[in-house]
């Protein structure tokens, strides 16, 4: 039986970001007159923490200094809307993989656990290349108690999809969020962004260069 859903996870699955997320935070630090300034080395390493404010407190406990992460992620969002609207571009495949998944009548889930406010700007900077409505599921991190690599919001999905983890196959961009994934029993596929590009992303996970429709009709155990 083939896949009866596929699972689009973090929301640089979709679009390749997380540039636009590190000039954000710069502008956040500015905005909030903090002296930091992350390049893209620092960024690099700073997304082995997943969550925005995670890498925030991780980076401040780091640096031993007390600032307000409330008020320098909500500026980041501010920002990181005004970017979108001029709208991003999908990565390469993930079109193709969506109409297939549509030809096959396969559900499709959205399976990112960050800010409703960073899916929402993502879905608008997106629509003039993808209907949101092509999505029967889509996460984000008030769904789950626990956000990636804890494996809540993929079971969460697979609950609302009603379908079962070894019906579904998952793409994720990276390591942290894959394991998520694996951790809910799902064939995961890794297609690393640019950040994460050379990270390993550990056991369970089949890297891929650029997904083809292709791996959408290869056989799956029936739900």
């Amino acid at each position: 039986m083939a896949y009866s859903a596929l699972l689009l996870g973090s929301i640089g699955v979709l679009a390749e970001t997380s540039d636009i997320q590190r000039r954000a935070f710069n502008t956040a630090f500015e905005l909030n007159e903090i002296d930091w300034h992350w390049d893209d080395e620092t960024y690099r390493a700073l997304l082995e923490v997943p969550g925005g404010k995670a890498r925030l407190n991780y980076y401040a406990k780091a640096q031993a200094v007390e600032v307000d992460i409330d008020a320098i992620y909500e500026a980041k969002l501010d920002a990181f809307e005004t970017v979108l609207v001029d709208g991003v571009d999908l990565r390469r495949g993930i079109a193709d993989l969506i109409s297939e998944a549509r030809l096959q009548q396969m559900k499709i889930g959205f399976v990112t656990a960050t800010d409703p406010r960073q899916v929402a700007a993502l879905l608008k900077g997106l629509e003039s290349v993808i209907d949101p409505s092509v999505f029967d599921f889509i996460g984000d991190r008030t769904i789950a108690a626990r956000t990636k690599p804890a494996p809540d919001i993929y079971n969460e999905a697979l609950r609302q999809l009603d379908v079962t983890a070894n019906a579904a196959l998952a793409i994720e961009d990276t390591p942290e969020s894959a394991q998520a994934a694996v951790a809910a029993g799902i064939r995961t596929l890794g297609y690393p962004g640019e950040q994460a590009r050379g990270r390993s992303f550990g056991d369970g996970v089949e890297m891929i260069e650029t997904p083809h429709v292709s791996i959408l009709r290869a056989a799956a155990v029936a739900a």
